[in-house]
């Protein structure tokens, strides 16, 4: 095909894209943050082991990154941390949620979106909700995702507060679900960039969130649009949360500042980086 520019998205193409000499501009790009990129936390064997060969793999991707023109990265946070590399930049990715409703942030329930996994941290957030629910028993939390929910809902139990927090199954409805709620919370260990927050900011809900590596440091302007968390301090994030809650007015301005804000995620504003990206790599 002999293209302008080649991209590869980190598979298994980046061990041989550059040794291609069809004249085309080699660009990588990557949808998770280094430190969370073949950590290989899912595999059941040695910590020891799994070091050794983490290491082994960055060291080899290392090499093949410096050969790119150029390297993309979601977020300003993950940029800082590819030290080794003289070629990177920061694009993130756009929102493509369009929505004309937005939450009045006055409806008493709290929304948690993702996938029932280690890595979305639901067995931080109920914890956190059983303090929350203390303070606010005519509060909810409603978590909706795929995945096996049932040592959530076990966990739940445990902290007797099965009646004021609902695990849900995945919905096709989901902007009337955050339409629906006053607030977005995060409670993940780590994302590649956390585009259920623009989502939520889209609909006019502020969010609270762990500042986990990488995303949420950069889509949120803590204290203005929404509440950071340390990651991984569930009593900070029962804080914030009770913040909100008990702040109506605080939680309506974060939530109208989260809807303009967030439109610098906007399709025509990324591609508009790309654009100016490949212009650059042809000219």
């Amino acid at each position: 095909m002999r293209p302008d520019i080649t991209i590869s998205a980190l598979r298994r193409e980046i061990n041989f894209i550059t040794s291609i000499k069809d004249g085309s501009a080699k660009v990588g790009e990557i949808h998770f943050s280094r430190e969370n990129y073949r950590n290989l936390n899912d595999v059941k064997t040695l910590a020891s082991v799994r070091r050794f060969i983490s290491r082994l793999w960055m060291k080899q991707l290392l090499s093949r990154l410096r050969q790119l023109q150029k390297f993309v990265v979601l977020t300003h946070e993950d940029k800082e941390k590819w030290t080794e590399l003289d070629n990177v930049m920061c694009i993130h990715n756009p929102t493509t949620f369009e929505t004309d409703r937005h939450s009045s942030c006055g409806n008493k329930t709290v929304l948690a979106v993702g996938r029932y996994t280690y890595q979305k941290g639901f067995d931080l957030l109920l914890p956190a909700w059983k303090r929350v629910a203390e303070k606010h028993p005519d509060w909810k939390l409603q978590i909706f995702g795929d995945g096996d929910r049932s040592a959530y809902a076990d966990q739940a139990k445990e902290l007797d507060i099965a009646s004021f927090c609902q695990l849900n199954g995945p919905t096709t409805r989901i902007a009337e679900k955050f339409v629906e709620s006053s607030v977005f919370v995060l409670s993940s260990r780590y994302e590649g960039f956390g585009m259920v927050l623009t989502e939520a900011m889209a609909c006019g809900v502020p969010v609270v969130s762990f500042a986990c590596p990488c995303g949420p440091r950069d889509i949120i302007t803590d204290g203005v649009d929404g509440l950071l968390t340390e990651n991984g301090n569930i009593g900070q994030l029962a804080d914030n949360l009770c913040r909100l809650i008990e702040d109506e007015e605080l939680r309506k301005q974060m939530g109208r500042q989260a809807q303009e804000n967030v439109k610098r995620f906007r399709m025509k504003h990324i591609a508009s980086q790309w654009d100016q990206l490949f212009k650059s790599l042809v000219s």
